[in-house]
């Protein structure tokens, strides 16, 4: 269970992970050797994933949106979706939904033709599939990494 003091260090630390824990002990009130071993815990349990550096997406190439509504829902065919999903790095996330789609795609191609190539081998090839709507991001309006806490 997360109590405040854990609460304020994963508040800060998904506004800056490259503090140093002197300075994020400050910042929560807390000792270096105290926030380190709170650090330490909350990746140990799983609250904290991962320490990356984000990058401009618009920098190195096109975001695009993919809903996908399969014609016969089934586990298998779910979990070949899932399992061919997983293998494409261009796809960065993937959310099982509610509501008239089965699966929402973000995913980062390095131009139009890419995108193009990766549908047509991947998706309208898939006879499972009765629908895929594709976005393309043209802007970003907001985008937060950080999970209220």
């Amino acid at each position: 269970m997360l109590d405040d003091l854990d609460r304020k260090l994963l508040a800060a630390l998904q506004r800056d992970n490259r503090q140093s824990m002197a300075d994020l002990g400050e910042a929560v009130g807390l000792s270096e050797p105290a926030t380190r071993r709170r650090v330490t815990r909350l990746r140990k349990d799983g609250y904290i994933l991962a320490d990356v550096s984000l990058i401009d997406p618009a920098r190195v190439g096109i975001t695009v949106i993919t809903a996908i509504r399969f014609a016969k829902e089934s586990r298998a065919t779910y979990d070949a979706f899932k399992q061919e999903i997983a293998r494409t790095p261009e796809i960065t996330q993937c959310y099982t939904v509610t509501g008239d789609e089965d699966f929402i795609l973000i995913g980062h191609f390095p131009d139009m033709v890419r995108y193009d190539d990766w549908i047509n081998a991947r998706i309208l090839t898939n006879a499972a599939i009765s629908r895929s709507t594709t976005h393309v991001v043209y802007r970003r309006v907001k985008f937060e990494t950080a999970i209220p806490v």
